[in-house]
């Protein structure tokens, strides 16, 4: 018997050298003098040509070694069953040896094994004994190994082994999809990647075995684990240190999608830009100064960081990015620097929630009490967007005169009494997807051409009726404004004028101009003199 290092069979030689002569072993003397007989020698006459160790391929179920009963053989010669013999032993290469439970045991590589050892045969005379269970054992008879190696012999199905050269290929090709997996994708998909790996490999050495072919198994797992881990090592100690750095530098000056353009691009911003069409968000909170006055510093520093973070989080929440803070003043754009085709629509939503968050805050309300007025202009269009300033010290903004008229929109709340006001581009480009009522048209400082301006209402499908009845009362008094029936348009916006700011602003100036009527020359547009 031959064991390798760790004691275990696997394999058995088919010859051995005695006084310099070539012996064969005894499964390979036992198949040549089983097969036809010839003057050739013991090796020609083997079904192919043999490897000097024969690698065993422990069958289970019904292809292991037939086993009987030496008894149940002598009782059955006793009742001269000829058919017997001729039946289960014509033909074919009996071994005789001893199936105890602590002599002539042997490790072998059927030692995990969950049948037991033989298929169990016929019986001729004598009944199987009630004790004669059997149960599977991490070691075999001795015999079995003989009859195994007769049997891989016979059958011509010893297992094929991969060999030293094809397991250094496998374990390297193993530890190569392990590492590229750990440099595309980050820590946890790559160590997933490698589990998925795995798996597929141990499915594949199974099937292999099947099939007589001796697969690696565990140098190239081991190689694999070994290069995720070293690799995984080598992006966070070394690789991806850059990236971390440049994350933690610009990550509180530049928006997450410049930065991870950046990364992709392995270029540092640059001054530059380009034209692109944006939606701008131009918010603050009404009197700032004023209030400021009255309030400590600690508390106002407190309360504006709650504030500057809540609205932050909305607005990045809907694929904005935050250009500049200016005091309470927020400016951020919709848009860029990644394209996002429904921009007017998420600054519209990110404006809403954010007049809706703003009475939640604690630190905020307590400062400036239950009711915080804040204002938010919105105005879509095409804006130079990029890096600009010096060379040494620039930001990623956005500027042109889109952002202007959301700045002048923003101011056009304090006319209106409103919290949210759009331009009529941010409304075109909204779709059906929110309500809104218009309010009027406005020539802001700077601007010859009117502006006409919107409030959104909110998303549709979600205002309450009482809403949309004050803004069909508006609509309609808006109309009649604008056709000169100011005494007609007067009722409508007396209508809701106690319960809606623009309306009885309106209607103050219906009013007027119904006991003064103005000249030809009137146009329905609202000169915004201060910003």
């Amino acid at each position: 018997m031959h064991s390798d290092a760790d004691d275990v069979i696997r394999r058995v030689p088919m010859s051995f050298t005695v006084d310099g002569e070539q012996v064969p072993s005894m499964a390979a003397e036992l198949v040549a003098r089983a097969s036809e007989p010839t003057s050739d020698p013991v090796f020609a006459r083997l079904p192919r040509p043999t490897p000097d160790m024969l690698i065993l391929n422990f069958q289970g179920g019904a292809d292991d070694v037939p086993t009987y009963s030496l008894a149940d053989l002598a009782a059955c010669a006793a009742k001269d069953d000829k058919n017997f013999f001729k039946r289960n032993f014509g033909g074919k290469i009996v071994l005789i040896g001893t199936l105890l439970d602590v002599e002539d045991r042997k490790i072998t590589s059927k030692r995990f094994a969950t049948a037991p050892e033989g298929a169990r045969a016929e019986r001729c005379a004598l009944p199987i004994p009630a004790a004669g269970e059997r149960f599977a054992r991490d070691s075999i008879a001795g015999v079995y190994i003989r009859a195994t190696a007769v049997n891989n012999l016979v059958r011509d199905d010893a297992l094929i082994e991969f060999g030293r050269i094809g397991a250094a290929l496998a374990s390297f090709a193993f530890a190569a999809l392990a590492a590229t997996a750990a440099l595309a994708l980050g820590p946890i998909a790559a160590a997933a990647a490698t589990a998925a790996l795995a798996v597929g490999w141990i499915a594949g050495a199974t099937v292999a075995f099947r099939h007589a072919l001796a697969l690696p198994l565990i140098e190239p797992l081991l190689a694999g684990i070994a290069a995720l881990a070293a690799t995984i090592g080598y992006r966070f100690v070394i690789a991806d240190k850059g990236k971390r750095l440049l994350r933690q530098g610009f990550g509180l000056y530049l928006a997450p999608a410049v930065i991870e353009k950046m990364l992709s691009s392995n270029k540092l911003p640059a001054l530059g830009g380009e034209m692109r069409n944006v939606t701008v968000y131009f918010s603050d909170i009404a009197d700032f100064s004023a209030i400021a006055e009255k309030i400590p510093p600690v508390e106002l520093v407190a309360a504006m960081n709650e504030y500057l973070s809540a609205m932050t989080d909305v607005i990045e929440a809907h694929g904005g990015f935050v250009d500049k803070y200016i005091g309470d003043a927020i400016v951020a754009v919709f848009g860029a620097p990644l394209d996002d085709p429904h921009h007017a629509t998420n600054a519209v939503r990110a404006a809403l929630r954010c007049a809706a968050a703003l009475g939640t805050l604690d630190r905020v309300t307590a400062a400036f009490g239950a009711t915080v007025p804040q204002r938010i202009g919105l105005n879509s269009g095409a804006a130079l967007v990029g890096n600009i300033g010096s060379r040494r010290r620039f930001n990623y903004t956005v500027m042109g005169d889109v952002v202007n008229l959301a700045s002048r929109l923003e101011g056009a709340n304090k006319l209106y009494g409103t919290t949210v006001l759009a331009s009529q581009a941010t409304v075109a480009l909204t779709g059906n997807a929110l309500v809104w009522r218009e309010l009027d048209a406005i020539r802001v400082k700077g601007r010859t051409e009117a502006v006409r301006v919107f409030e959104p209402l909110g998303v549709a499908g979600e205002v309450a009726a009482d809403v949309l009845g004050r803004a069909h009362a508006y609509g309609e008094g808006l109309t009649r404004y604008r056709a000169r029936d100011f005494a007609a348009a007067a009722e409508q916006f007396a209508r809701v004028a106690a319960e809606d700011p623009p309306s009885a602003l309106l209607l103050t100036r219906t009013r007027q101009l119904a006991r003064e009527p103005p000249g030809p020359q009137w146009e329905p547009v609202t000169a915004q003199e201060e910003k």
